[in-house]
Formats: structure tokens, sequence, C-alpha cells
């Protein structure tokens, strides 16, 4: 969810790390397979950036 706005990316980039870039009107998210643009349909401010790290797999045995 970025600016009140939910983006749906598809299963090939659940658990990556994108990119994204607003402007008043649209929502630029770059991937892996290159930027896609998105047109914004809320007009939210960015308030702040909360970013979720990778979440990192134990190699306990």
């Amino acid at each position: 969810m970025v600016v009140g706005q939910k983006v749906a990316l598809g299963w090939a980039h659940a658990g990556k790390t994108v990119t994204i870039e607003v402007t008043d009107t649209d929502l630029t998210i770059h991937t892996d397979t290159g930027p896609q643009t998105v047109r914004r349909t809320t007009d939210q401010n960015l308030r702040s950036i909360k970013a979720h790290r990778p979440r990192k797999v134990s190699n306990k045995t």
C-alpha cells in the first residue's frame, strides 16, 4: 500500500524489494522487469516512509 492506495503487482514480484516514485498523478514502480506506472486514485500526501526489510532465512541445522 502506497499513499493509501493498494497496488497489485502479481505473484512474480511477491517478497521482492521494489522502488516507488510518487508524483501528484502517478506511482512509478521500479521492479526487476522494468518500471510500471499506475495512475493515483487518492490525493493523500506521503507522510512517512516505512519499509520492511526482506526476511532472512536462518541456516540452523
